[in-house]
Protein backbone atom coordinates (compact mmCIF):
# COMPACT_ATOMS: atom_id res chain seq x y z
CA UNK A 1 0.00 0.00 0.00
CA UNK A 2 1.21 3.73 -0.96
CA UNK A 3 1.82 6.19 1.90
CA UNK A 4 -1.14 8.11 1.16
CA UNK A 5 -3.57 5.25 1.18
CA UNK A 6 -2.47 4.05 4.73
CA UNK A 7 -2.80 7.70 6.40
CA UNK A 8 -6.19 7.55 4.86
CA UNK A 9 -6.97 4.13 6.09
CA UNK A 10 -5.22 5.41 9.88
CA UNK A 11 -7.91 8.52 9.91
CA UNK A 12 -10.79 6.95 9.03
CA UNK A 13 -10.50 4.13 11.26
CA UNK A 14 -9.58 6.88 13.78
CA UNK A 15 -13.07 8.79 13.27
CA UNK A 16 -14.99 5.84 12.79
CA UNK A 17 -13.64 4.34 15.97
CA UNK A 18 -13.67 7.79 17.80
CA UNK A 19 -17.17 8.12 16.81
CA UNK A 20 -18.48 4.89 18.16
CA UNK A 21 -16.29 5.30 21.43
CA UNK A 22 -17.45 9.10 22.14
CA UNK A 23 -21.19 7.79 21.29
CA UNK A 24 -21.03 4.94 23.67
CA UNK A 25 -19.35 7.30 26.72
CA UNK A 26 -21.80 10.35 26.36
CA UNK A 27 -24.56 7.35 26.25
CA UNK A 28 -23.39 5.89 29.38
CA UNK A 29 -23.38 9.80 30.80
CA UNK A 30 -26.89 9.97 30.24
CA UNK A 31 -29.35 9.58 32.37
CA UNK A 32 -33.09 7.97 31.17
CA UNK A 33 -34.90 10.20 33.54
CA UNK A 34 -33.79 13.26 31.82
CA UNK A 35 -34.30 12.28 28.65
CA UNK A 36 -36.62 11.38 25.52
CA UNK A 37 -39.84 12.98 25.04
CA UNK A 38 -41.33 13.73 28.72
CA UNK A 39 -37.90 13.89 30.13
CA UNK A 40 -38.30 15.57 33.64
CA UNK A 41 -42.70 15.93 33.01
CA UNK A 42 -44.13 15.67 36.21
CA UNK A 43 -45.92 12.43 36.85
CA UNK A 44 -43.41 10.75 34.59
CA UNK A 45 -41.18 9.35 37.88
CA UNK A 46 -40.66 5.80 38.48
CA UNK A 47 -43.40 5.66 42.06
CA UNK A 48 -46.38 7.92 39.67
CA UNK A 49 -46.13 5.35 37.07
CA UNK A 50 -46.31 2.73 39.19
CA UNK A 51 -48.99 3.93 41.17
CA UNK A 52 -51.12 4.79 37.93
CA UNK A 53 -50.70 0.70 36.50
CA UNK A 54 -51.84 -0.37 40.18
CA UNK A 55 -55.09 0.61 39.50
CA UNK A 56 -56.13 -0.30 36.32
Amino acid sequence: MTAPALILMVLFILVIWGGLVSSVLLLNNTRDETTGELGTAPGTDDESLMRENTYA
